[in-house]
């Protein structure tokens, strides 16, 4: 089984998030689109495991807790940059956020999974470059997006995902919560 631990998001902000999924579509066809109610906050990339191994999380992520996390959902901008843009992104403002994927990524390490070799950077992926990179008139289309206000929300939970590969992209199923 294929697992992530995140963070889900409202309703009403992926609704948002679609309206410039939407507007911003028809100025490339390089890009593969996340679909709307997949938007969510990565906190932990775990890949391919045996199903078993959910003890183990558990087991590591029993007696975590954390303060709330105010989020604000904020602009759009591309991973690594706009030179070579592969990931258009929403950002968040979400003063500890990254702390606490760092806690996670801790605990983890302690059961036997591999610490993340990226540093964390909050953010909620709305479209990947299908091939090399996405193009120069997507960015174009969304420069409007820049500063734009999508909501805010209140963390008080994160889930672990099992993500199932289809034809038509990637499903995402809750499988445990945990709340902070």
């Amino acid at each position: 089984m294929r697992v992530f631990l995140a963070i889900d998001v409202p309703a009403e902000i992926r609704g948002r998030l679609a309206e410039v999924q939407e507007q911003v579509r028809p100025a490339t066809s390089g890009a593969r689109w996340v679909a709307p109610e997949s938007i969510h906050v990565t906190l932990k990339f775990i890949g391919e495991m045996p199903e078993k191994r959910c003890e183990d999380i558990d087991q590591a992520l029993r007696g975590l807790t954390w303060k709330r996390i105010k989020v604000n959902v904020r602009g759009v901008g591309f991973f690594p940059g706009t030179r070579s843009p592969r990931v258009f992104w929403a950002g968040l403002e979400a003063a500890s956020m990254e702390g606490l994927a760092g806690e996670i990524d801790t605990r983890l390490e302690r059961v036997g999974f591999d610490r993340e070799r990226r540093a964390f950077r909050a953010h909620l992926t709305l479209a990947r470059a299908k091939d090399s990179h996405l193009d120069k008139a997507m960015i174009a289309a969304a420069a409007p997006f820049t500063e734009t206000e999508f909501g805010s929300f209140t963390v008080d939970r994160i889930y672990l995902f099992e993500s199932t590969l289809k034809a038509g992209g990637s499903v995402y199923t809750r499988l445990k919560e945990y709340r902070l």
